[in-house]
């Protein structure tokens, strides 16, 4: 664990006493550090008075710095613990090299260094409104030794104190919130200064693509003879657990504290080196002749290739995520200073008003999206007549929903045509009234994110589909002209993807039919072109928002408040018909989901779909599923076993790392080279680290080296054993071509024997066939899916394994998609219902950087004055048109309002518009400017008016007051 954050000890001797009980350690192991510091005048080491003091939130002479909350927990401040990689340890401390040891005090002064400039915060104004960052911190620095195992483990406590001063000069309590979510940068700017600095000394380093490293020399059976604490805590809770997990049983697993005397410290040292001859460790030497190069990259390079990693799934990012990712790049070729300068300095980053960034690349793609989209406005004839739609709609039974967007296909004539669709309300359907309603010579094409969505489609709609990726990888001379594309599930679009799709369709003179819903999931890349086009694009946009799906009426009234944003009131009545099971223990909540599944009757259970927050519990339920089934002989005793193949996921550095790479992975190349096949499989058979070099050895068992520089088209797999059984539920995990067989990506199939010769006899879309078990390479267990695979699916029963609801995959957005996947029941388990209900309302939905750039360029061009004529002027609009000059409880629900001089207010879900001559002000739903093209002068006629106007039903004063609470 390189860094943690924890409560701190109330005594000093609690630090200093940890290992150290004579002069030479203790006290003089520790050490004031931070401009808080300064301020009060605390230097060199720690006193027992001054820890209390700074403890207690009280200056050197025992005043107190600030005042303390009555009625609230007293917060003395956190502890910071960094901690060096094992190799150092045993380097620093067996060899008691000391350079090693001020490598590390050195890595750990930057780190806090760095905490100050980027970490400390404090809380102004009434119930805390206002953050303020005030740029210093006290910190008490205590470094030890050892573990409570009494392994060699090189550490420092750095203790921050609760307090910090102002620029008025006034000490407040701090706001840890950033320290939290700095942690994981915290931990690399420590480990990275730390690499850098042995790298300085000479010392050979090899990296981890997660910017940890261990000094070249040592094996890893070494490292692991010293490291029995992390040894203790894989056994508690396994090598898979996530930091959270480890973290927990860090604390539960670990023993108690054993104070030794000077005498029995240099005897647990004796033992440590004793057991390293035992090992026949020979400790590395520092090269001082030789500083260890990693990176070749100008720091330029460097943050322009980490900027891309980062905004690959994110239009926005903190200015730290930037930096931990360059210096993760950086592998000690340049200090924290010149990665923060370089970032500074890089006028390809766009700084937007909440601090974050993003990129100019971001924005010119948004920007040229809505040029294409513009550009196809108004360029093509109707599809059909409207007699004709209608004559469909009537033929299939299409309700007043469906054939309103039935017609509107058919009449428009604009490249690029929206629909906007909720959860189940039937918009495939009405797809396939389309395909029926328009001329045969019109050729249709379906598209979609994913594989299974794309089969839905065809099947759904009766039209040849394929995903989007497979479309825009045809070579453009091979497209035809003049299609109509329909595009389902929009809403998972990328801006790249979008992009890219416009681009093809501008070049193929083809339509665009974009069908999906802003408010389920959205892409795992980064923006979200489809609400672009309907919120900044103001392309029109029909809506189909009535659902069909769900036939249990109480289910029906969950759905539908959670389509109109009304989450918690979902929420709540779900909470209400008893949907939602809390369960706090792990173990126990699993054990009940697979309860409910397994308890279900022979004709339930295949219609219920088991859905999963994370992939950890679908791991897990399907564990315990498969365990009961052969228990209860729905699986045989019999099994044969199979290799699959995992994707490692490796981003663009990570895929160039050494350490990215075990025994045993398996690379897959995108094309076919002078050196490798595309249709070949290679596994890894040697690894050279001081090289970078790995040697494959493919299917046809010819070995070939690989410098892992090169040949970057590649995936890399891992290769994991699964044991099928007969009965057993799988799916396929890629779309892949076997023996001119089409395997697609969800594609569902049972196993139904096997044969002497270890052939697999399995049935799939009603066809059984026998298949070679190479032929399984990309398939899995299908027991449990995720929320985000379950997109576009739909069952009579949903089971949710929501676990401790403040996991980052659960948001408004997941919620809602799993809610809606059920026609007759929705149940929810989780750990803690008040968490989950906070969890819900949140959204994790993709952003897109024209929006935050131009909210960020209209707030800044109104300054402070007609910021407040434009709150007194919405505070008009609202009134009036809310009323409409009556009061407000007779009639609410006035969308629009015309005053006599030609002003117009308009309201609808998302936004507030008033508009005159031609000028216009504009505020989403949380009365935020999105657009003001009023003048000064012209806007503060119209506040008068509008005023003067309102003056007449109501006081201005208590109108204010009202409207601040008016919701719409």
């Amino acid at each position: 664990m390189v860094c943690s954050i924890g409560r701190l000890y109330a005594k000093v001797n609690d630090y200093a006493g940890d290992n150290y009980y004579t002069q030479n350690q203790g006290l003089a192991n520790s050490q004031w550090y931070g401009q808080g510091a300064e301020i009060l005048r605390l230097n060199g080491r720690v006193s027992t008075e001054e820890y209390n003091n700074a403890y207690q939130g009280l200056d050197t002479q025992g005043n107190p710095l600030r005042q303390r909350q009555s009625g609230k927990k007293y917060n003395p401040g956190r502890d910071i613990t960094l901690s060096a990689p094992k190799s150092v340890s045993l380097l620093g401390l067996i060899k008691e090299d000391k350079v090693v040891i001020e490598a590390h005090r050195e890595a750990v002064k930057t780190t806090l260094s760095y905490i100050e400039q980027n970490c400390i915060f404090t809380r102004t104004g009434k119930g805390g409104a206002n953050q303020i960052q005030t740029d210093n911190a006290l910190f008490a620095i205590f470094q030890h030794d050892d573990n409570r195992n009494k392994d060699p483990q090189l550490h420092s406590h750095c203790v921050i104190f609760n307090q910090t001063q102002a620029a008025d000069g006034k000490w407040r309590t701090m706001d840890n919130r950033e320290l939290y979510q700095q942690k994981m940068t915290i931990g690399m700017v420590y480990h990275h200064e730390l690499g850098r600095g042995l790298q300085t000394l000479g010392y050979e380093l090899d990296w981890n693509r997660d910017g940890t490293f261990d000094i070249r020399g040592y094996s890893q059976s070494q490292l692991r003879e010293f490291s029995t604490r992390k040894q203790e805590i894989e056994q508690a809770v396994g090598q898979g657990a996530n930091a959270a997990t480890k973290a927990r049983a860090c604390t539960t697993t670990r023993k108690s504290k054993i104070h030794q005397a000077e005498s029995e410290r240099k005897e647990l040292k004796l033992r440590w080196q004793q057991r390293a001859e035992q090992l026949e460790i020979k400790h590395p030497e520092a090269n001082y002749q030789h500083q260890q190069v990693t990176n070749l990259k100008d720091k330029s390079k460097l943050v322009i290739e980490a900027t891309e990693i980062v905004s690959e799934r994110q239009v926005a990012f903190a200015r730290h995520i930037l930096i931990k990712e360059s210096l993760r790049q950086s592998q000690g070729s340049y200090s924290l200073e010149d990665i923060e300068r370089e970032i500074n300095q890089n006028k390809s980053l766009v700084k937007i008003k909440d601090g974050r960034l993003t990129t100019q690349t971001a924005i010119d793609r948004e920007k040229q999206i809505l040029h294409l989209t513009k550009n196809s406005k108004d360029r093509y004839l109707p599809l059909a007549n409207t007699e004709i739609a209608k004559h469909q709609a009537q033929k299939l039974g299409l309700n007043k929903v469906q054939a309103s967007a039935l017609e509107y296909f058919v009449n428009n004539r604009d490249g690029v045509i929206l629909c906007q669709g909720d959860a189940g309300v039937g918009k495939t359907y009405t797809v396939k009234a389309l395909k029926e309603t328009i001329s045969s010579d019109v050729n249709m094409r379906g598209l979609a994110p994913s594989a299974s969505a794309a089969s839905e489609l065809s099947k759904g709609a009766d039209i040849n589909s394929q995903t989007l990726d497979a479309y825009l990888n045809i070579p453009i001379k091979s497209l035809p002209k003049n299609e109509l594309i329909v595009v389902d599930e929009a809403g998972m679009i990328s801006s790249t993807q979008m992009k890219n799709l416009l681009e093809r369709c501008e070049q193929t003179n083809s339509r665009i039919l974009l069908i999906g819903d802003i408010k389920q999931l959205a892409a795992v890349q980064a923006g979200s072109p489809f609400a672009l086009l309907q919120e900044k694009a103001k392309l029109p946009t029909i809506r189909i928002d009535k659902n069909v799906r769900q036939q249990n009426v109480q289910l029906k009234k969950v759905v539908d408040l959670l389509s109109t944003g009304e989450i918690r009131q979902g929420y709540e009545k779900l909470n209400e018909q008893g949907s939602i099971k809390q369960i706090p223990i792990d173990s126990l909540r699993l054990k009940a989901v697979v309860n409910d599944y397994l308890e279900r009757d022979i004709k339930t259970q295949p219609q219920t779909l088991i859905l999963a927050g994370t992939n950890k519990e679908k791991d897990a339920i399907t564990k315990q599923i498969r365990q009961r089934l052969i228990e209860q002989g729905k699986l045989s005793q019999e099994s044969q076993p199979i290799n699959i193949l995992k994707p490692k996921d490796l981003d663009k550095f990570s895929l160039t790392q050494v350490s990215s790479y075990e025994i045993g992975d398996v690379i897959k190349f995108g094309h076919t080279t002078a050196r490798f096949s595309k249709d070949l499989y290679y596994r890894v058979d040697v690894i050279y680290k001081n090289t970078g070099t790995l040697t494959l050895r493919d299917n046809l068992n010819h070995k070939q080296n690989l410098e892992l520089n090169t040949y970057k088209d590649r995936t890399v797999f891992k290769s994991e054993t699964r044991q099928l059984r007969i009965g057993e539920q799988m799916k396929f995990t890629r779309n892949h071509y076997q023996n001119q067989q089409k395997q697609i990506n969800g594609q569902q199939f049972t196993v139904l024997g096997f044969d002497k010769h270890g052939q697999i006899e399995i049935k799939t879309k009603g066809k059984t066939q026998t298949v070679n078990p190479d032929a399984l390479l990309y398939s899995d267990y299908r027991y449990v899916d995720t929320v985000h695979s379950s997109q576009g699916k739909t069952a009579n029963y949903c089971i949710y394994a929501a676990g401790s609801g403040k996991s980052l995959t659960v948001g408004k957005e997941s919620f809602y998609v799993a809610a809606s996947r059920a026609k007759h029941e929705f149940k929810v388990y989780t750990a803690s219902t008040k968490a989950l209900g906070l969890s819900v309302e949140k959204s994790r939905g993709q952003e897109n950087a024209l929006s935050l750039v131009m909210k960020q360029q209209i707030d800044r061009q109104l300054s402070t004055p007609s910021r407040e004529q434009e709150f007194k002027l919405l505070v008009a609009a609202k009134y009036l048109v809310e009323s409409q000059g009556k009061p407000e409880t007779q009639n609410p629900q006035i969308k629009s309002y015309r005053a006599s001089d030609g002003t117009e207010i308009k309201r609808d879900r998302d936004s507030l518009t008033i508009s005159h001559k031609g000028q216009e002000l504009k505020f989403d739903r949380d009365n935020a400017t999105v657009k003001n093209t009023f003048s000064a002068t012209h806007l503060e006629q119209q506040i008068k008016a509008r005023t003067n106007e309102m003056q007449q039903h109501l006081k201005l004063t208590r109108t204010q007051t009202q409207s601040r609470t008016i919701s719409r």
